[in-house]
């Protein structure tokens, strides 16, 4: 078959039915072929917010999230989007339709000496297609990485020259994508937990999958356990279990939790310095499961480590628990944290903007955030209901993030509202996708903190170095640019304002904007 029909073939057999495209001259052949085709295909305004939509879709759905771009510019758009994916271990692949390398060295169009290369350290694994022969085996393999072990993004390079040969086709045996291998031996794990009186668990977003839920709840809620778990992790169980306390990084009763477990296992998570130790979080004694060893003993020195599929892993720790019960009492440490939320509510606007929009959402609303001082709070106490309903970039911690991303998130979730929290600062660079949304018809909800400033770094010059005002921000007015795109949007100033918006204007069925004008207020570790 022609190469161009091969990529659609490759997609169509792995029930890819959603891919970001931004054409260009070397990928015109594509455009003629999806056409026909029964594939939803989203053209976005660039290629940095394009990766950032495959990413949001990737997180929501549980999916291989699908782009193909250009050579030279269009390539180097989705650098950002890959690393951010590749920090935070989301599957991507990304199709690179290049230029002719018999014709490099010529200075034709957007010539790059193996563009690849760029992506080395950012990506599981990079592929480059030579010839029709290994056409198809090497997309396929680039398809399957994604997914395989450890998740990220992959990039294959295919010359456009390909897309309308022949490629030779051989359709290789089908394997289960999800499949990491069994445990390590886990028959020491029982000795090293005997004799311990306060275990608490940490899960991370490995630990995201529908089987984790009951079984935590059969050992935490059994054995009268505490859990936790870091930022990507926020949703793995419903945080308002009795037995569930949240984000690791939490003062009060949790680093409470944390300093007297005398044992602590994480599950699932690479307990990177970002998620944990950077916020103070300190561990006495450590067991470690995860997927592969790469994070192991990184940040925390751990007693136990082992690696693997981490449905295994749950099991054998919920037969070695299986009628045991520990000292922690859970009763009156949620109500301590209960607590202590109410005095953050009296106290600092962070938590009430942050309380108040939980209260006006559906419960089962896909939150987006980019990096900004409400999604720091957040971050930390926001509690979540629902696996892959709270979404925040935490790979490498872009700000541009929150509305390319919800779209692809709405996409991959249709049937569930969808919210994108976004800063001033981050909104801007991406507000062109306004076009998106509308063409597409993608009723996401926006809320735009406008604080004309960036404010995390405002806060810090101002408490670090008495500088007032160094991070302002000359921002236009965000209501009339949606309305300029046809999307309704309300602008609030205070919080009864905000509430009354959200309750009679936002209907989740068709796009809006919310522009919160307000101060800079601090972030949630100065609290």
């Amino acid at each position: 078959m022609l190469g161009k029909i091969a990529i659609i073939d490759l997609l169509s057999r792995n029930k890819v039915h959603d891919i970001f495209y931004l054409p260009g001259i070397h990928t015109l052949p594509i455009s003629e072929c999806i056409t026909s085709q029964n594939m939803n295909v989203f053209m976005p305004r660039h290629e940095s917010n394009m990766a950032f939509m495959a990413d949001g879709f990737a997180r929501t759905s549980g999916k291989t999230g699908v782009l193909i771009v250009t050579p030279g510019p269009g390539l180097g758009n989705v650098v950002t989007g890959c690393m951010e994916a590749h920090g935070d271990n989301i599957p991507l692949l990304v199709i690179h339709i290049d230029t002719g390398r018999e014709e490099i060295g010529k200075g034709i169009l957007h010539e790059l000496v193996e563009p690849e290369n760029i992506f080395r350290y950012i990506t599981k694994k990079t592929f480059s297609v030579r010839s029709s022969d290994d056409f198809v085996p090497k997309l396929e393999n680039a398809f399957r990485t994604t997914m395989t072990g450890r998740k990220g993004p992959v990039l294959i390079s295919i010359p456009y020259s390909l897309l309308e040969k022949e490629v030779s086709f051989q359709c290789t045996a089908e394997t289960d994508s999800t499949s990491l291998g069994q445990c390590h031996d886990l028959s020491g794990l029982e000795s090293i937990l005997m004799n311990k009186k306060k275990p608490v668990i940490i899960g991370g977003k490995s630990l995201m999958f529908e089987q984790a839920h009951p079984l935590l709840d059969e050992i935490c809620r059994g054995s009268s356990i505490p859990f936790l778990t870091t930022t990507s992790g926020k949703g793995i169980v419903d945080e308002e279990n009795p037995w569930c306390f949240g984000n690791i990084m939490q003062k009060g009763v949790v680093k409470e939790i944390v300093s007297s477990a005398d044992i602590t296992i994480a599950i699932g998570t690479r307990l990177r310095d970002v998620d944990a130790k950077r916020r103070g979080v300190k561990i006495r004694e450590l067991v470690h499961f995860d997927i592969d060893d790469t994070w192991m003993n990184k940040n925390y020195p751990a007693s136990y480590k082992a690696s693997g599929e981490i449905l295994p892993f749950l099991q054998y720790l919920r037969n070695i628990y299986h009628g045991k019960i520990f000292g922690w009492p859970l009763i009156e440490l949620k109500e301590r944290h209960l607590q202590e939320r109410k005095d953050l509510r009296r106290k600092f606007l962070g938590f009430q903007l942050m309380h108040l929009l939980k209260e006006v959402i559906p419960d089962d609303t896909v939150t987006i955030w980019d990096l900004n001082l409400l999604a720091y709070w957040a971050e930390y106490y926001y509690p979540v209901r629902r696996q892959h309903t709270f979404i925040m970039p935490r790979g490498i911690s872009p700000i541009f993030y929150a509305l390319p991303a919800a779209i692809g998130a709405k996409l991959a979730r249709p049937g569930m509202p969808c919210i994108a929290v976004c800063g001033d600062g981050g909104v801007l660079p991406a507000i062109g996708e306004l076009s998106t949304i509308q063409k597409y018809k993608i009723p996401v909800v926006m809320l735009i903190l406008n604080n004309n400033s960036f404010g995390i770094l405002e806060n810090y010059m101002n408490s670090t170095y008495s500088i007032k005002r160094a991070m302002d921000l000359h921002n236009p007015d965000f209501v009339r640019i949606a309305a300029s795109f046809g999307v309704k949007a309300k602008r609030a100033k205070t919080l009864r304002q905000l509430k009354s918006i959200f309750l009679h204007y936002v209907t989740w069925d068709e796009p809006f904007l919310l522009e919160f004008s307000g101060s800079v207020f601090p972030p949630p570790w100065r609290a």
